[in-house]
């Protein structure tokens, strides 16, 4: 290599970075993502654990005296342990209802018959339904429940002359579905969420924005078509694509990693569908910024990359600090993969996840109507 060689390397290189930063979008992109990302990160995993004031059901079956006793001082207990916030429910459903859908994350039911047992035996069964869906929270939430029920001083209410030996409450943990998901089991329907709707939203970038170069979007916007009906027509090849890649994700992870869908998977698909919708507005918006296809690609990698990580696919909203978990929810992937996580392995009805599809509905309406303004700007500039 002689100097020749290392001086027309170093002219190309000035080239391409002249180019890189006339083109402003790419020169803020740079700069930001390294900048947002480890300031998530930063916030995400704290120095201490942000593990507290989770959300639990209490369901009171039995009005008897010892049993409403033994109600108030597992109450007293669990919020003063700051771990817990405690929603008391009248209806066993309901509060089964809530937990699919995600707004609490167990279930401690006081049966009838709980006082008399204590009174007569000296012991009762609890039984407590856990969320399966976050295995960091439900080894916290079994363990705490655990120390608490272990820990309450119920024999002088019963029966003082029960050896203080005696274990009073014993603690019986389920789920809403047979079995132990595995790791996997928590994992994949986000991952399966996060390839089809992201996957998608890249498409449609790519698709955009290289048309826009190569010349044939000039062609498609001659023909005499609505500007609404590109934008839309667009959306659904994405949508048609995603529930494909969807399809081929699911069957592997069933086949291969032994996966169990206890879902409906028609309201799976309805699920997806409107993720990706959502998403095919955000996508449109961003293209429509910029002048070519990489920088659309930095814009939305600015945009998927945090919100993968805030959304609740790898790592639990709870445990995000107050204002990050906001922000998460101001995204349609969090509604996306807690909506498919919530059918898939909970088998939770349309009713249970109504308010997820309902707020994926609103964003693909804003987004849309942002995003067609936007792209009939582009192609007249």
């Amino acid at each position: 290599m002689n100097f020749k060689t290392v001086y027309y390397a170093y002219l190309v290189m000035k080239k391409d970075l002249t180019e890189f930063y006339r083109i402003k979008a790419r020169l803020v992109s740079m700069i930001l993502l390294p900048i947002i990302l480890m300031l998530l990160f930063g916030y995400m995993f704290p120095s201490e654990g942000t593990i507290n004031h989770i959300p639990i059901a209490v369901v009171q079956q039995d009005y008897s005296s010892i049993a409403i006793a033994l109600y108030s001082q597992f109450v007293q207990s669990a919020e003063s342990s700051k771990l817990f916030n405690v929603v008391t429910y009248s209806s066993l459903a309901e509060a089964e209802n809530q937990l699919a859908a995600g707004n609490v994350y167990a279930i401690v039911i006081f049966r009838q018959g709980t006082g008399n047992s204590l009174a007569s035996v000296g012991h009762a069964d609890v039984e407590v339904i856990v969320d399966q869906l976050n295995p960091t929270i439900d080894s916290a939430t079994i363990a705490e429940l655990s120390s608490i029920f272990s820990s309450l001083n119920l024999k002088p209410t019963f029966n003082p002359g029960f050896s203080e030996n005696t274990q009073a409450i014993n603690v019986h943990f389920s789920g809403l579905i047979p079995g132990t998901p595995s790791s996997f089991e928590f994992l994949a329907p986000g991952f399966i969420v996060m390839a089809v709707v992201l996957g998608g939203l890249q498409g449609l970038a790519m698709s955009v924005s290289r048309e826009r170069e190569l010349g044939t979007l000039e062609g498609l916007l001659a023909a005499p078509i609505p500007r609404f009906s590109i934008v839309i027509g667009k959306g659904l090849a994405q949508a048609v694509r995603g529930i494909i890649s969807g399809t081929i994700i699911v069957i592997i992870s069933v086949t291969l990693f032994g996966v169990k869908i206890y879902g409906n998977i028609f309201l799976m698909a309805l699920v997806l569908t409107l993720g990706i919708l959502s998403f095919i507005g955000l996508g449109i918006i961003a293209t429509s910024l910029v002048s070519d296809q990489e920088s659309a690609q930095l814009i939305l990698m600015m945009i998927q990359l945090p919100m993968v990580f805030i959304s609740g696919i790898m790592y639990p909203t709870l445990q995000l600090p107050t204002w990050l978990r906001n922000l998460a929810y101001l995204l349609p992937l969090v509604y996306t993969v807690s909506a498919f996580k919530a059918v898939m392995v909970l088998n939770a009805p349309i009713s249970v996840i109504s308010w997820q599809l309902t707020a994926l509905s609103i964003y693909t309406v804003v987004t849309f109507a942002i995003a067609v303004p936007l792209f009939q700007k582009m192609v007249t500039r």
